[in-house]
């Protein structure tokens, strides 16, 4: 049991409450000497440079690490079989004596506290729950505690299903920002998190199972045990849009990781052109399709023609006659390559000279042989990635051309096939992995060339005009092959009675995924509300300020069309439309269309006219059921119509 942090447990509840709090003190007192510890050190005294800068850089990064919230304190703490104790927490607390206080919840030590249950202790004997209670500026003040006798299945404490200051944890208000939730990680999380590195990793997963957490966990996970390696190589996290990097964006800061890259596809391409155009929904998918990247991948090297006659070339008192099949020879053996096309013409000189030496016995032809050099580069001319993307597309080209979000992923697949992929790492997780396009996935896949990626997504939220709907497929265009696709079915961010009715879309969406149960039972169903259509934007914003009044994070999700009538509606309501989702104003409302809202979360949610968002079509089914799981506390529908007929039916 747990009694509510606003009130004073009493000795009889928790009678190790005192000690509990006399561990967290001294726990915190030695954080504090590590700190004075490591602000000791002088690296002046380094036999070089390049140590002390060494040690600079260590230094300042512990000391940031130490002097994060809650580096000191602890959550958890679990009691093995042979009598070892351990507390767990977000960092490793040790006393003046350098033996462990507090124990880094990335260590291998710390994996039983998330995975042991009752039917697998995993060795514990024992495990407890920490409830801390922030007080403002001050530290948190421990207030309750949890304990699970795990070599006992019929004491009557937790050990099997969802702790409940677990709950109490994933339920409580959203602040528009994502937080760690290094206390709160199951056991199906865990051991998304700590699987090995040198694999690609499908988590396939509902809304609110926690794919988002779980990868950046992992990162982090990741980097602690493989810190030399990936310090060196780099991770590197695929978001989806830049509200979404600016929601996670606290996240692995929080978990003490800094070095990791957090970048949207898009950021990823290089060169960059000047993205100006729109294209329709035919055009994405037919821009994004595997169609396109076969179509460049033939294009990058069409512009490599033979002679049309054969070479005279004057070598001092000598011509020498080469044929234009034995040109057409070292073109071949040039292309015979997987190597970037660029680097495959540079080894044409090589072949050439090879060549003029075994049959003329000579090594200054290329030297001396002009008219040789300017017909190969006649013959094979450098490309350029916009050049040749610019004449594959259609329309007007040249400074005419208005680029495109795809047109870019177009420039930066040619760009690799002509001269190698510019920036690689040594592992990558790609976030709502579902939505990107056969050539999107491209661009990323080559970012890992050891194959090390966790890759997250859910089939049933593929909403773009390109995206994925098999998990085989996606990894094929990444050229990447799953070691393993991990299902993530509990659902602890949608509360049971929301979720429960956006499963009903699951048959509609075409695709086939399992459905994700909620650990929330509590909550309401969805409010409908119907209006008439010239009564739709001052509804929408009266029923706004209403759920704002108890979950003042409400975002609101629009059918595009609806957009500018919303906008103006909340604005004269005195709300102002936003497209951010942290730092928000006391007035400022999130706005977005179905397909902008994905991997976001709010309290309230107000879905308007959700038989727009829902067509008919499976992409329709696919935006509603994103649209709805946003939702942590209550979800309110605004419409014209009745439900759609897939919600109504059980």
């Amino acid at each position: 049991m747990v009694a509510p942090v606003s009130e004073h447990p009493s000795a009889d509840l928790f009678p190790e409450l005192p000690a509990e709090q006399a561990q967290l003190a001294f726990a915190r007192a030695c954080r504090d000497r590590m700190v004075d510890r490591f602000s000791a050190l002088d690296p002046e005294g380094a036999a070089d440079e390049i140590t002390k800068e060494y040690i600079e850089v260590t230094v300042a990064e512990a000391l940031e690490d130490l002097r994060t919230p809650g580096a000191g304190d602890f959550f958890g703490r679990i009691g093995e079989e042979n009598g070892d104790r351990w507390y767990i927490g977000r960092r490793h607390i040790e006393n003046d004596a350098h033996d462990p206080v507090v124990v880094d919840w990335r260590a291998p030590i710390a994996a039983p506290f998330y995975r042991a249950t009752h039917a697998d202790p995993f060795g514990l004997a024992h495990r407890r729950r920490f409830t801390l209670a922030a007080t403002g500026d001050a530290p948190s003040v421990l207030t309750a505690y949890l304990d699970e006798q795990l070599d006992d299945p019929d004491h009557d404490t937790a050990g099997s299903g969802i702790p409940d200051p677990v709950l109490a944890e994933i339920g409580a208000a959203r602040t528009g920002a994502m937080r760690e939730v290094v206390a709160t990680i199951q056991a199906e999380q865990d051991m998304v998190i700590r699987a090995p590195l040198d694999q690609c990793l499908v988590v396939q997963g509902g809304p609110g199972t926690g794919k988002t957490a779980v990868g950046l966990h992992r990162a982090a996970f990741l980097l602690f045990e493989h810190r030399r390696r990936l310090v060196r190589d780099g991770v590197l996290v695929v978001g989806p849009n830049k509200v979404f990097l600016d929601y996670i964006g606290n996240v692995l800061p929080s978990l003490g990781e800094r070095s990791v890259q957090q970048r949207t596809a898009l950021d990823l391409c290089v060169p960059k052109v000047p993205v100006t155009g729109v294209d329709s929904v035919g055009q994405r998918r037919g821009k994004g399709s595997e169609e396109q990247l076969l179509a460049l991948e033939a294009a990058s090297t069409m512009h490599v023609k033979v002679p049309a006659e054969d070479l005279r070339v004057p070598i001092g008192a000598r011509t020498l006659t080469i044929t234009r099949d034995e040109i057409a020879e070292w073109l071949a053996l040039a292309l015979d390559s997987n190597a970037p096309v660029n680097k495959r013409r540079d080894s044409l000189k090589g072949l050439v000279q090879r060549d003029m030496q075994r049959r003329y016995d000579r090594d200054d032809v290329w030297e001396k042989g002009a008219e040789l050099r300017a017909a190969l580069t006649k013959s094979w001319p450098t490309q350029t990635a916009v050049k040749l993307v610019d004449q594959l597309l259609p329309g007007p080209g040249g400074k005419r051309r208005a680029w495109t979000v795809a047109d870019q992923f177009l420039v930066d697949e040619a760009n690799s096939l002509l001269v190698g992929t510019p920036f690689t790492y040594g592992h990558v997780v790609v976030d709502e992995a579902q939505d990107h396009s056969a050539v999107a996935l491209r661009c990323i896949g080559r970012r890992s060339p050891s194959g090390s990626m966790t890759i997250l997504g859910d089939l049933a939220q593929s909403t773009t005009p390109a995206g994925q709907q098999d998990w085989d497929e996606a990894l094929r265009f990444m050229r990447a092959t799953a070691s393993e696709v991990a299902h993530l079915t509990i659902g602890y961010r949608v509360p049971a009675p929301i979720l429960d009715v956006a499963n009903r879309l699951l048959p509609h969406t075409g695709v086939t995924t399992p459905a994700s149960r909620s650990v929330r039972a509590e909550g309401g169903a969805p409010v409908l509300t119907v209006v008439a259509d010239d009564e739709l934007a001052a509804a929408v914003a009266a029923e706004v300020r209403l759920v704002r009044h108890r979950h003042h994070n409400t975002g609101v999700v629009v059918p595009e069309a609806l957009m500018v009538r919303i906008v103006a509606a909340l604005d004269a309501a005195g709300l102002h439309a936003t497209d951010r989702v942290h730092d928000l104003g006391h007035d400022d409302v999130p706005v977005f269309h179905a397909e902008a809202v994905k991997g976001l979360e709010f309290d309230g949610v107000v879905v308007v006219n959700p038989h727009e968002i829902f067509d008919g079509s499976d992409r329709g089914a696919r935006l509603l059921y994103v649209a709805m799981t946003r939702a942590v506390q209550v979800l309110h529908f605004v419409s014209t119509a009745p439900f759609p007929a897939a919600l109504t039916s059980a």
